[in-house]
């Protein structure tokens, strides 16, 4: 464990999506934007629902060409060998892709615009298979199914492109097809503003064999959908701001972090797992979840499984609903470099051996880890000095084995893994604490396989707790790791 530097001060999340477009209204031909979303990019301008279509131009690919059919004033579109330009200066407009082929669409746009796709398979060897250079949001529609393609390398060009879906304005989502992407390159889907997946999107599938699956500048929000990562760098990265996620389904596999925001990440609904595969020999710290501000979790299915860290925080990282495991092989299971607040929900976290422990709060910069609520499970133990004002027991586990955790706040049923570098067990709930071992559980199956929601357990031996009022020690608090200056994926 290292000690944390915060980069970012509260004033970055003050002025979150800062940068995110009004209304048409508010825009111009220059360019320029005003903006009010700073309540986390909670703007009627993300919907595509607000959005009036005029004019539809649909271009449809087979082979090495294309073919586009309609019109509208002010857009004029370029079209050679597969490889299509949209330049426009009018609102309202729609873009309707479709069929399969090589080549490339470039959009410069001087207004938002909404982008359909209808059963596209692009590729593009030489650079992005999507390429928006205009700062207006794109409201991407997806129906169908539909894929999209870049190359390993891209030809020399003065404009910024780092994904096979890139942007430099807002990306907006919804419809309820499927987009698969692969990014050969760097990224899968970038955006140099903010990515929001809105309510009724569908399926996004991105694989990044070059970096990063999901990369934004100024902030992702997630309400919905099923987004799905492979990559070999960061899964979900936010360069300066934070990652919001209110609802839908998160599955990550990455080599470097799986979700990695530079201001804060904020999670009240949902399902998510962040599994990186990292290794102590990884050059880039190997963490689940981490953010370089601080982390907030009220709600949803969380599952964040590391070498290092599995859930990292800067600053204070709170608790106070939902289900959330964190599982480190190497270091802490919740390692805060500010307080760490447990206040309610269901808290499964595994650490390794001392001097990692299962939850650290930074204790040796005046920081606390607090105990207040909920139901905890700390396989590895707790952070010296902790201020428990809910009753902690504590007892052995044992590997490999379903258990069941009762108290005020009703029953967790709860597995452990087939190896653990440490077997002191902390437990803690409200009112009476029970615990059973060797139980057989049923329900739905949440945190990987590793527990049931409303679980029905039967059998099992009761297990001994003795009064745990003190630590397990812990060295200094969790580092940023590597994962690179904001800007530099």
């Amino acid at each position: 464990m290292r000690y944390l530097h915060v980069f970012f001060s509260a004033a970055i999340t003050c002025l979150l999506f800062a940068s995110c477009s009004g209304n048409d209204a508010e825009e111009s031909s220059s360019g320029s934007a005003t903006n009010t979303a700073t309540n986390y990019g909670d703007d009627t301008s993300d919907f595509v629902s607000d959005y009036s279509v005029s004019s539809t131009i649909h271009i449809v690919w087979s082979g090495t060409s294309a073919t586009v059919t309609g019109s509208a004033d002010g857009v004029t579109v370029s079209n050679s060998n597969g490889y299509v330009s949209v330049s426009s200066t009018a609102k309202n407009i729609e873009y309707a892709v479709s069929g399969e082929g090589t080549g490339q669409l470039s959009i410069y746009s001087d207004y938002k615009y909404q982008l359909s796709f209808e059963g596209l398979t692009l590729s593009c060897s030489d650079g992005p298979a999507v390429n928006s250079q205009s700062s207006k949001t794109c409201y991407a529609v997806i129906s169908g199914t539909n894929t999209l393609t870049d190359g390993s390398s891209y030809a020399s060009s003065t404009e910024d492109r780092k994904a096979a879906f890139f942007s430099e304005g807002q990306i907006c989502f919804s419809g309820s097809g499927t987009l698969n992407v692969t990014g050969n390159y760097k990224h899968a889907v970038a955006s140099d503003d903010y990515i929001r997946l809105c309510s009724g999107t569908g399926s996004i599938n991105l694989t990044a064999n070059g970096s990063d699956g999901l990369h934004a500048n100024d902030g992702i929000i997630i309400n919905d959908g099923t987004l799905t990562i492979h990559a070999a760098g960061e899964g979900i990265q936010c360069d300066t701001s934070s990652v919001v996620i209110t609802g839908g389904t998160v599955h990550v596999t990455s080599g470097e972090k799986g979700i990695l925001a530079y201001g804060n990440i904020e999670i009240s609904g949902g399902t998510i797992t962040a599994i990186c595969s990292g290794s102590s020999s990884s050059s880039n710290t190997p963490e689940g979840i981490e953010a370089k501000g601080t982390i907030t979790i009220s709600g949803g299915y969380i599952y964040a499984q590391a070498y290092d860290d599995a859930i990292n925080a800067a600053g204070d990282l709170t608790i106070s609903g939902g289900y959330v495991m964190a599982y480190s092989t190497g270091n802490d299971g919740l390692d805060a470099n500010g307080n760490c607040y447990i206040k309610g929900g269901v808290v499964y976290a595994i650490g390794a051996s001392s001097p990692e422990v299962a939850l650290d709060a930074n204790t040796e910069g005046g920081k606390t880890l607090y105990v207040q609520g909920g139901m905890l499970v700390a396989i590895g133990g707790l952070e010296n000095g902790a201020s428990l004002s809910q009753t902690c027991y504590s007892t052995t586990a044992s590997t490999n084995t379903w258990y069941a955790l009762s108290g005020d706040n009703g029953t967790f049923a709860f597995k452990t893994p087939s190896s653990l570098k440490t077997t002191t067990m902390v437990v803690s709930t409200s009112g009476s604490t029970s615990l059973k071992s060797s139980v057989s559980a049923s329900g739905s199956s949440i945190l990987n396989g590793y527990a049931y929601s409303g679980a029905s357990v039967s059998g099992g031996s009761s297990v001994t707790l003795s009064s745990y009022t003190g630590g397990n020690g812990g060295g200094p608090g969790g580092g940023p790791g590597g994962g690179g200056r904001p800007g530099e994926r």
